[in-house]
């Protein structure tokens, strides 16, 4: 996978990322099951923690 297209897949999941936890700290007071507002949490925290390693520490080397 080049570098441009293992940032734009950072990028991306960190998107995601955000929207689900900010959906699983906001959900609860709409009044929806814990187990959805507790899925939302982890995966969103799980997506951020990808889309760092894709952003960040997956460098390949082009020359």
């Amino acid at each position: 996978m080049s570098k441009n297209a293992c940032r734009i897949t950072g990028i991306i999941t960190i998107i995601i990322s955000v929207f689900l936890i900010i959906g699983g700290l906001y959900l609860p007071q709409a009044g929806v099951m814990p187990q959805i507002t507790i899925t939302s949490l982890v995966t969103g925290i799980f997506l951020l923690i990808v889309g760092i390693v894709f952003y960040k520490i997956l460098k390949t080397d082009e020359k």
